[in-house]
This record gives structure tokens, sequence and C-alpha cells, in this order.
């Protein structure tokens, strides 16, 4: 299977076989088979394991030899002392690329670092490409594609790429979207790098046309100058977001004993980031945040932030905000103060931040996002809802949707409270 990259064997596969299936539901070897079928994988599905029989419809071959074409791509969930044997016969076989589930590698210690070399030496022998090891693989919501082991359902097909060196945060944060609205192009679980780096991904996932929004979980990266080069080139096409763990001591502790990776000196990755265009969040939710609004939401053209509420203090608070990041309140222009006057009660304050009272109806809402989209001296908006003790929460949204969906200039909705909305 040619490729420019390596790993169109990983990403569009014609043949999937998985190496240490199990029939029983307590073994990650079912929860891997069981997400491959139920994914809707189109190309060939294919299951090895000695003892034989049939799982999900499919036949279990005792052996690789015996599994018939294509197969491009292999996910092996067997213990770790039996990976470098069962990566021999994926090379024998032919076939081009290999997921390692299995744990016990690097992060373990010198005996693990010792079994990786092992693998990656038989993997370069038959030029194989390797994810992992210590992973949950890869998930592709357009192909479709499931080679993780987790729980159903999956997440969401959508529009954000996670590009991820924790299983478990790939696990939780697929777990999270499905209540928080948002959907996958891709996740990709990383594990120890032997052979495959965050830096290649990124660059082919950068060219996925179902990704618009690149976000990543680093503990370390393989190559400083190899990430810079591949990040810089993925944020000239789409924005590139990253979550970089392990700053202090503890953590950096902690990211050896997980991966076994070199968390760096801190002051380097942020600079790094700043010289390659990549916005550095300093929490899980806060990617995601950033995520949704440059997947969802046009680009601004400027710094100048219109917040627009019914109440003052929130607006106060986000307008601190807009400072604190670096950007600007915009001023608004006497046309459409004017404008703001005709639909608002006199108490209602009306430079930004506008605070248009609590007794602002959707109408009021949706036809005062109107006028400051129009405002020249606008180039976002922040729309910021309490409870409202009027109208209802899904009333004011209802009303602003229209709007913000015909808009050429961001708005971002903020919905405050949780009961009453």
């Amino acid at each position: 299977m040619s490729s420019k990259n390596g790993l169109d064997a990983f990403f569009a596969p014609r043949g999937v076989v998985v190496v240490g299936v199990s029939s029983s539901p307590q073994k990650l070897g079912y929860g891997l088979a069981r997400s491959l079928v139920q994914s809707g994988y189109p190309g060939a599905i294919h299951f090895v394991n000695p003892k034989g029989g049939d799982l999900f419809g499919h036949p279990i071959y005792t052996d690789l030899t015996a599994v018939p074409d294509p197969v491009d791509l292999a996910v092996l969930i067997v213990p770790a002392p039996y990976v470098p044997q069962t990566l021999e016969a994926c090379g024998q076989r032919g076939i081009p690329a290999a997921i390692i589930s299995s744990g016990g590698f690097r992060e373990v210690g010198e005996a693990g670092v010792a079994l990786e070399k092992e693998c990656l030496r038989i993997a370069k022998n038959y030029n194989m490409r390797l994810l992992g090891p210590n992973c949950i693989g890869i998930l592709d919501a357009h192909l479709p594609l499931d080679t993780t082991f987790l729980p159903p359902p999956g997440p969401q097909p959508g529009d954000i790429a996670f590009i991820s060196q924790s299983g478990a945060i790939c696990a939780a944060v697929s777990d999270w979207s499905h209540g928080q609205g948002f959907g996958f192009s891709r996740l990709v679980s990383l594990g120890n790098q032997a052979d495959v780096t965050e830096s290649e991904v990124l660059v082919a996932t950068a060219a996925d046309e179902n990704t618009r929004v690149l976000a990543l979980y680093i503990e370390g990266v393989s190559n400083g100058w190899q990430f810079m080069d591949a990040a810089a080139q993925a944020s000239r096409q789409k924005p590139v977001i990253a979550l970089k763990v392990g700053r202090f001591e503890g953590g950096h502790q902690a990211v050896s004993s997980h991966t076994g990776a070199l968390a760096g000196q801190e002051s380097a990755y942020g600079a790094a980031f700043r010289q390659a265009g990549v916005l550095r969040a300093n929490t899980t939710e806060e990617m995601f945040d950033w995520a949704r609004a440059l997947a969802w939401c046009p680009l601004p053209k400027g710094d100048r932030v219109v917040v627009l509420t019914n109440a003052g203090g929130p607006g106060v608070t986000a307008a601190d905000a807009i400072e604190a990041s670096g950007l600007s309140l915009a001023k608004m222009s006497d046309a459409s103060v004017k404008a703001l006057v005709q639909i608002h009660p006199p108490a209602a304050s009306l430079y930004n931040p506008i605070d248009m009272l609590a007794s602002a109806s959707p109408e009021q809402y949706a036809e005062s996002l109107r006028i400051v989209l129009a405002d020249p001296g606008a180039d976002s908006v922040i729309v910021i809802l309490p409870p409202p003790p009027v109208f209802t929460t899904a009333a004011v949204v209802g009303a602003l949707i229209p709007v913000i969906q015909g808009a050429e200039k961001p708005v971002v909705l903020a919905v405050m409270g949780h009961r009453l909305i």
C-alpha cells in the first residue's frame, strides 16, 4: 500500500486483522473486536486467536497465515512478551502497519525498553510502521473505523481531531463529548511512540478533509525540531491547540512512568508553540472550548469583541477576560447605539458591554445581535445568557440561532446556569 507519509495503512486500510481477540466480554480483545464491527468499517475484518471459533459473525483464524487478503493493518492485543513474535508473523504476512495496544514496554522499566526496541527492530526489518505500544489505537468517525477497545457508544462524527499520548484521556473525552454536543473526525492514541510520532500524525491529520481543528494532549515530544516543523506546517492549514502536561517536577515524574516520555523544559515548549503557531490551552475543557469555537465559527478579522448580555456582572466578567486575553472591547458606532436605543428601555446600558437588562426578550436578543454584527467596528460577538426571569432560555437561543447561522463574523454563545436552562 503506497503512501506519501507511510500512514495510509492506519487511516485508510482495505482490511484489518485483530490478533488476540477473545470471546469473553471481560477481555480487551472482545471489546476491540466489538468496536471494529460496530463501527461500520467498510473494509475486510479478520480475527485471530489460536483457539479458533467465531465472533460477531466473523471466523476466528487460528493462525495469521490463514487470513485472506486484503490486510493492511494489524491490531495486536496480546501480552507484551508475545508481541515480537506476532510482529514477525505480521511482517512475513506482508502487513505494512500494526497498532500495538498492549502495555508492558518502555513505561515499565529497562526490560520493557528492551522489548520495545526488539519490536522496532522487527518492524524496520519488514518496512512496517508501528503505532504504540501502550495505546488504545485509532478511531476515524467518518471512514468509519474504530480500532479501540472503548465501550460503546463511540463519539459522534464531527470536525475536531484529537491526538493524545494518553489513552485514558481519549476515553474520557470520547464519553464527555456526548454531553457537550460535539463530535470527532479522528481520535489517535499515540502511546509510547516507538515508531510513529505525534509529528507524523499531526501532518497526516491536518490533511484530512473531515478535520477542521486539531487538539493535542502532549506529555513530551520525540523530536523537538521535527515537531516544530510539523506543527508549523499543520497550523498553516488548520488551527492547532495543545495541552502540554508535566509542567512541574511532580508532573515530570508522572509523565516518565506513564509513557516513558521526557517532559522537557517548560520554557522550550512555550517558545516552540508560539513559533509554530500552536495555541496553548491550560485545561482539557479549555482546549475543547477553543476547538469548538474554531471549528464552528468563521475566524475573526480583528481583535474587537462585543459583549451582549442581559446582566451587568457577566458582562464585566467577560470584559476582563477579553482584555486579559489580549483582545479589546469594540467601540460601537453612533448608528449602532441609536438602533439599540430604539428597541431597549432607557435603563439599558448600550455601550459595550451591552446590558439589555433581565427583561430582554428573545426578539430583543436577536435584533440586538443583528445590529452589533452589522457594526464595522465589531470583529466578533460574545452573547451571554444567564437564566432569563421572564422568558425561557430555549426561546432566546431559538431566536439567536438563525442570526448566528447567517453571520459572517464569529458569535460565541455562553449559556449560564444549569437547572433553569
